[in-house]
């Protein structure tokens, strides 16, 4: 079994995610700092293991080493990655404790869930779309939190509390399926939504680079 465990951390995918988890000592170190040059040095940290979240999945599809374990392995990695993060910045840049708790209690009742489904059924749950927006979300609120941007904090904690709500009823939706022996929802993407979605999200986040430019120059 541990081998076996061994055996499929080593692969590619698996390793960029392990990355994000084992970065986070570094990210904290210049948190802790805090001087305008280490808090640089922190984002362009944050930055490299966001663009790992997505090199992972794209690496695994690319060499054809998709597998249960990296299914499942990603987001635990995503999820350690977030609660250590969250403790530097309640520690080093007064990051609000309520809102960590929220953020903290959506990913350890998604990992209990996960591992009820996988210890009683063998079944493992993927990461779905309205996850990867709460992870998204909750990604650029540690970064504005980082460099201290209040549009950014303010902003991207609306979106990650209704991200947060919507991921987690998503996932109860998902369990209570399997949990009754009826096979997990698949989601059917609707092309008019999905264009208004990209829409929406570019709107928004072109108007963060500008208010994040703005913010830079002062």
């Amino acid at each position: 079994m541990e081998r076996r465990i061994f055996n499929e951390i080593r692969k590619l995918p698996n390793l960029i995610s392990l990355f994000r988890v084992l970065i986070t000592p570094v990210i904290g170190y210049y948190l802790y700092l805090d001087s305008p040059q280490a808090t640089i040095i922190a984002v362009i940290l944050m930055f490299i293991a966001g663009i790992s979240d997505a090199l992972d999945g794209y690496t695994a599809r690319k060499m054809n080493l998709v597998s249960d374990f990296g299914i499942a392995f990603d987001p635990v990695c995503d999820k350690i990655f977030a609660i250590i993060i969250l403790l530097f910045l309640i520690l080093f840049r007064e990051f609000p404790l309520w809102l960590a708790i929220v953020i903290v209690g959506r990913d350890l009742l998604i990992l209990v869930g996960g591992w009820v489904l996988l210890k009683g059924r063998k079944i493992v749950v993927p990461s779905n779309l309205t996850g990867k927006y709460t992870f998204a979300s909750i990604a650029l609120l540690l970064g504005s939190a980082t460099i201290r941007f209040q549009f950014g904090i303010e902003s991207t904690t609306y979106l990650t509390i209704i991200f947060t709500i919507a991921s987690l009823l998503v996932y109860y939706r998902v369990f209570q399926k399997v949990t009754k022996g009826e096979p997990a929802p698949i989601f059917q993407d609707n092309r008019k939504y999905m264009m208004l979605r990209i829409s929406a999200v570019l709107l928004y986040l072109a108007y963060f680079a500008y208010e994040l430019w703005l913010y830079l120059l002062v």
